[in-house]
């Protein structure tokens, strides 16, 4: 794929009631980073781990952050990349950030036909295999950048849309 947005958003939790927190996207043309966005209102003060999206406002419902991700979509209407992406997609529609003809393709499942000798298809199992170093992991920006490296290195060839079935 040539033209895709990375996108990694960090929720404190698995179910969709608990919001969102960080957001973080990459715009990719050729292989290149051509833009980022990063969105994450930090709380004042905090001085704990802010792994998860911890220490940051739930921006899940905020519309200067909504308004900036779509923005960004617009700019580049590109298919959303993320990793185990039907959980980004959950999130994403649920509070209204894209609609349901976005086009989404998950990077573990495109790498998984790549037919690696690996176990997992993880972002720790994939960050080893291909010697990725997460400088900030479990934090949008840090989990994006980390995918987009193991995305250039492992250059699956097989992207699928989410729903579709392999043909």
């Amino acid at each position: 794929m040539n033209q895709m947005v990375i996108c990694d958003i960090e929720t404190q939790d698995f179910p969709v009631q608990t919001g969102i927190f960080e957001v973080a996207c990459l715009a990719i043309e050729n292989g290149k980073i051509i833009d980022r966005l990063y969105l994450g209102k930090k709380i004042p003060g905090y001085k704990g781990s802010t792994q998860y999206g911890k220490g940051f406002y739930n921006i899940a419902n905020d519309q200067e952050s909504i308004d900036q991700f779509q923005t960004f979509m617009k700019k580049y209407p590109y298919p959303i990349v993320a990793h185990n992406c039907p959980f980004e997609k959950k999130f994403l529609t649920y509070y209204q950030w894209i609609d349901e003809s976005q086009k989404l393709y998950c990077s573990m499942r495109a790498i998984r036909y790549e037919k690696l000798p690996l176990k997992s298809f993880g972002m720790d199992s994939l960050s080893e295999y291909f010697k990725v170093t997460i400088h900030e992991q479990h934090t949008a920006m840090g989990d994006v950048l980390a995918l987009y490296e193991i995305i250039m290195k492992a250059q699956p060839k097989l992207w699928l849309q989410i729903g579709e079935k392999k043909r």
